[in-house]
C-alpha cells in the first residue's frame, strides 16, 4: 500500500502588525510541526507570540532554495505536513519558494493555500489607483541601473507599475527611476501596518530629494503623461530648443534640460523634438 503523502500549506503571515493573522493560519501553524520560511527568525517571533509550540524550522533563502527544497520534499513524501511561509506577507510574492511548490505538484503532493496579507494588495487598496485595466508588478528591481533600464523601457506605457524596495537602496533607485521614466506621479506606501506607517501621493522628483527612508517600501508609479498643449506651450518648447541647438547642445542634452525645467517626460519630449526636427 502506497504511503500517504503530506500536505504543503502555503501560509500568508503579517507584514508588520502581528494581529493581521487569520484564524485559519493560526490553526495550521499550531498543528503542523515543520515550518519552512525565508527567515526563520521572523517565523519564530510569530510562533512564540501566538504560543504555537515547538517546531522544526527550515530556512529557505535564495542561495539554498533548491537544496533545501529537496530536503522538504522528502519530509512531504514521508507523509509529514509542512508549512511554507514568507518572512512577511504572502509566500512567493518576491520571495523564494516557487521551486518547492512546483516540485510538490510534480510529485503529486497536495498544496493548500492559506491566504493572508500582502504589501502589494495592501498598498493598492489604500492608494485609490484604478487597476480595473490591470497593473504591472515588478517586485524588486535589478540592482544595476542598466538592468533596471532594460526592464522599465520595455513595459507597456499605459499601466501603473508597482515595485518593492528596501530602504538602503531606495534613494539610488529613485534617481534611476526619475532618469529612466521621467518625473511621474507616484504613491509611497512605507512601513505598512506598522507604527510609523506612511502613505503619500507625490512624484518621483520630490521623492528623490528626500535624504533617507526607513522601513520596507512599496511604490506605485503612475503611467507617463503626454505633453499637453494647454499645459505647456509647444511654441515655447520649440523656441527654447532652437536657442539651445544654436549653442551647440545635442538633442539628448536639450531634452534633459527642458524635461527638468518643465517637469515633463524626457521620453515624450525626445520623441516630440525628433519628430519636429525631421518635419
Amino acid at each position: 500500500m502506497e504511503k500517504t503523502k503530506g500536505i504543503l500549506y502555503v501560509v500568508g503571515v503579517p507584514i508588520g502588525n502581528l494581529s493581521d493573522i487569520t484564524l485559519r493560519a493560526l490553526e495550521v501553524l499550531k498543528n503542523v510541526k515543520i515550518i519552512v520560511s525565508e527567515d526563520t527568525r521572523s517565523a519564530k517571533k510569530l510562533l512564540t507570540h501566538y504560543g504555537c509550540g515547538s517546531k522544526k524550522l527550515i530556512s529557505l533563502y535564495k542561495d539554498v532554495e533548491i537544496e533545501r527544497s529537496h530536503k522538504v520534499l522528502k519530509f512531504l513524501e514521508e507523509g509529514k505536513d509542512v508549512v511554507l511561509t514568507s518572512e512577511a506577507g504572502c509566500p512567493l510574492i518576491s520571495d523564494p519558494g516557487a521551486y518547492l511548490v512546483k516540485e510538490a505538484y510534480k510529485r503529486g503532493i497536495k498544496v493548500v493555500p492559506i491566504p493572508g496579507v500582502s504589501a502589494l494588495t495592501c498598498a493598492l487598496s489604500v492608494s485609490g489607483v484604478d487597476i480595473s485595466s490591470g497593473f504591472l508588478f515588478l517586485g524588486f528591481l535589478p540592482r544595476k541601473k542598466t538592468e533596471q533600464k532594460n526592464v522599465l523601457e520595455n513595459l507597456p506605457k499605459n499601466l501603473p507599475i508597482v515595485i518593492f524596495e528596501s530602504p538602503h537602496r531606495f534613494s539610488k533607485t529613485l534617481k534611476n527611476l526619475l532618469e529612466i521614466l521621467g518625473n511621474r506621479k507616484c504613491f509611497l506606501a512605507r512601513e505598512l501596518t506598522k507604527m510609523h506607517e506612511e502613505l503619500l501621493w507625490t512624484d518621483l522628483k520630490t521623492l528623490s530629494e528626500r535624504e533617507s527612508f526607513l522601513g520596507e517600501i512599496t511604490l506605485i508609479i503612475m503611467p507617463e503623461e503626454t505633453i499637453k498643449k494647454e499645459e505647456i506651450s509647444l511654441e515655447t518648447i520649440q523656441k527654447e530648443t532652437k536657442k539651445l541647438r544654436e549653442k551647440g547642445l545635442k538633442l539628448k542634452e536639450i531634452v534633459k534640460i527642458l524635461s527638468k525645467k518643465y517637469n515633463i517626460s524626457s521620453k515624450n519630449l525626445y520623441s516630440y523634438l525628433l519628430k519636429s526636427i525631421s518635419e
